[in-house]
């Protein structure tokens, strides 16, 4: 058995062996590349096929303990053969696992086999993160897709943990375009858990909106349908300069105003029953959710706090409005729009009282289609509207202490298909937290 077997050799072709198959490689360790003369056939430590059955490797690697005499036979047995006897690999990955940056070995072997696609990392200095990325751009020669998810935990574990940098890799990934409709999409769920990544999120948002974000597709309702809102209000709110908070507002602006001949979230009932159901159940939220992710901005405000007023105007006094009129109750006597809030009271008024718990802590998504108003209200003996002074001291101190990430609210409405259904206490912590 070689030395590197029992040292820090074996953890990297453990590792790399791990990597293989996680890019969905067919991968051998030991892999014999020329027929034996005396015992054991010479072997390379790990190979990867591009499927199981073929008869020669994609890439090949050799890893070494340390920048020994004896490494210098590794590419010899690899590049002395004939064509004919054994076709040589797209690449030769070469390592070192630890010292090797005062031996010239490593030099003169790149100098000898560097033009056949052959290169040597040492990795106990800083060559772990070239070493994944160059992987990766071979990768791309093969492929074209990745599982980002699956690369970030593959790197949260031996032997890549702790000695290499994890977000360094996976932009690798992104700027090669390996999957390119699932990078943001990953690279927000890996952040939800993960602050380190959150930087690389903003800057693919900023990247991807030059381009109206049309190389991103999210799994969740929120963020399949409603990601333009979510993430150009999460900038605004973000933006340290005032030049790019005010582009980001506009982005938001236009996306609602611009792309079609009624604006995107609107009262237009009868187009279909699921927007009907996302007008009177989901909409209301998401406008809370736009209002706080941006602070509150006052072009945000004008252009979203009507909505809700004129939902109420077109639905007439049913159960159906209740949704709105209590969100409408919230935004409006938190930014002390007194009109609003007489509209919201009128209309909860006019309607079948509800519980008190209701409208402190509303339903965070209604369907009028499927479903009826004890589904989601409580009825009560009588109104329980309080004045607009006693709503915002009563709201003031039940939200008293709150100090709500926006930014995860943002991210999780993005990549989370279940919040939805739980979201409304975040919104409303955001809404009356006093820093919003």
């Amino acid at each position: 058995m070689s030395e590197h077997k029992l040292s820090l050799g074996q953890s990297l072709i453990d590792g790399i062996f791990e990597l293989g198959q996680m890019l969905g490689y067919f991968v051998e360790k030991e892999f014999p590349v020329d027929r034996p003369t005396y015992g054991e056939a010479p072997a390379v430590d790990v190979a990867w096929f591009s499927k199981k059955g073929n008869r020669f490797p994609l890439f090949i690697f050799e890893v070494e303990s340390r920048a020994t005499n004896g490494m210098t036979n590794n590419p010899l047995k690899v590049y002395a053969q004939g064509n004919r006897e054994f076709e040589k690999p797209l690449f030769f990955f070469h390592l070192v696992a630890q010292g090797g940056s005062n031996s010239s070995r490593p030099r003169n072997l790149e100098s000898q086999y560097g033009k056949n696609n052959y290169r040597i990392y040492l990795m106990g200095s800083s060559d772990t993160v070239s070493f994944l990325c160059d992987v990766l751009e071979q990768h791309v020669r093969v492929k074209e897709d990745i599982n980002y998810i699956n690369l970030w935990e593959l790197l949260s574990s031996e032997p890549w943990v702790n000695k290499v940098d994890r977000v360094k890799v996976l932009l690798c990934a992104a700027e090669l375009g390996l999957s390119k409709f699932e990078i943001i999409p990953s690279f927000v769920r890996i952040a939800r858990s993960n602050q380190e990544l959150i930087p690389s999120v903003i800057d693919l948002f900023y990247a991807e909106s030059t381009r109206f974000f049309e190389n991103t597709e999210f799994d969740s309702y929120l963020g399949q349908q409603w990601f333009y809102p979510i993430i150009y209000s999460m900038m605004v709110g973000i933006s340290t300069d005032s030049e790019e908070k005010e582009r980001w507002s506009e982005h938001l602006l236009t996306w609602q105003d611009s792309y079609s001949d009624m604006p995107m979230i609107t009262p237009a009932f009868g187009l279909s029953c699921d927007y009907d159901d996302f007008i009177l159940g989901c909409a209301p939220q998401l406008i809370t959710a736009i209002i706080v992710l941006s602070h509150n901005k006052d072009s945000h405000i004008k252009a979203f706090v009507p909505i809700l007023v004129e939902i109420l105007s077109k639905t007439g006094v049913c159960w159906h409005g209740l949704n709105s009129a209590i969100y409408l109750l919230h935004i409006s006597a938190r930014l002390n729009m007194v009109s609003e809030f007489n509209v919201a009271v009128s209309y909860l008024t006019d309607s079948t009282p509800i519980s008190v718990n209701n409208i402190y802590s509303p339903p965070s998504m209604v369907s009028a289609s499927e479903g009826e108003f004890s589904f989601y209200f409580q009825q009560s003996k009588k109104h329980h509207i309080p004045l607009l002074s006693d709503f915002i001291a009563e709201n003031e101190s039940l939200h008293a202490g709150k100090t709500p990430d926006l930014q995860a609210i943002a991210l999780r409405a993005l990549d989370d298909n279940s919040y939805i259904y739980e979201w409304s206490d975040d919104l409303l912590d955001a809404l009356w937290a006093t820093n919003c």
